[in-house]
């Protein structure tokens, strides 16, 4: 029996769609495996499970992680492939993304001995609620990025396969790396909701690579990506605005 050219298609549509829902659960089980193995860590660190601040920043991660992973499913399911990608194929091996992960199982380790051993565990309810408060908001932007950006990706690289173009809406608007940005902001916020000053230590480290990825991220885009340095002579500032 041979084929149709409509056979084809329609079988080539359905391994398309069971392709990204492999890929949606691939993505809810990396938002919950990192929404609650560092909250395990930290609480086994401290030698307690009644800490309620980091179930909160746990909570906040996974939903509004949760949110971030639907959203980009329905509107660009290939981006959730891209997120689960190894191997590094972009300009920088150490990307931000990839950099996080064991400095946020150290910041989260560091808090709970913090907790355990009282060594810098200084800042009061009020401190430690608006801390929660500035790690929502930073997750918030950070989502808001990845969901008007339908090139947002882990790697620093041209999507020249998916025909990457500039974006300029949204938080784009205001900063041109603005998910690094946010990132920034929940970082050293993580400090302070996990009530843990000697923390902030980490969260120093992922300050200086953020710079450094963003200055070779956008050098790359203004040498490569059409239209990318008129967008950059509207939004003038990289990462923070007002200062760089």
């Amino acid at each position: 029996m041979v084929e149709t050219g409509g056979a084809r298609n329609r079988r080539s549509v359905a391994s398309d769609g069971q392709s990204a829902i492999k890929y949606l659960f691939l993505n809810f089980a990396a938002v919950l495996a990192f929404g609650l193995v560092p909250a395990v860590l930290l609480l086994a660190m401290a030698g307690r499970w009644d800490l309620w601040n980091v179930w909160a920043a746990a909570g906040i991660f996974v939903c509004w992680l949760t949110l971030q992973t639907v959203t980009i499913y329905r509107q660009e399911p290939d981006v959730l492939k891209d997120r689960m990608r190894l191997e590094s194929g972009g300009r920088v091996r150490w990307t931000t993304a990839r950099v996080s992960i064991p400095l946020t199982i150290v910041q989260w380790i560091i808090a709970g001995l913090d907790q355990r051993f009282h060594w810098s565990d200084i800042f009061p309810p009020a401190w430690i609620g608006a801390g929660l408060a500035i790690f929502a908001i930073g997750w918030g932007l950070f989502t808001w990025a990845a969901i008007v950006n339908p090139f947002f990706s882990p790697e620093v690289r041209i999507q020249a396969d998916r025909g990457q173009r500039v974006i300029s809406k949204g938080p784009y608007t205001i900063v041109r790396h603005p998910a690094y940005s946010s990132s920034l902001l929940y970082f050293i916020a993580t400090g302070l909701a996990l009530n843990s000053l000697l923390s902030m230590i980490v969260a120093a480290i992922y300050v200086v690579i953020t710079v450094r990825v963003t200055a070779i991220e956008d050098r790359m885009l203004r040498d490569e990506l059409p239209d990318y340095p008129d967008y950059a002579a509207i939004v003038r500032y990289r990462l923070i605005p007002g200062i760089w």
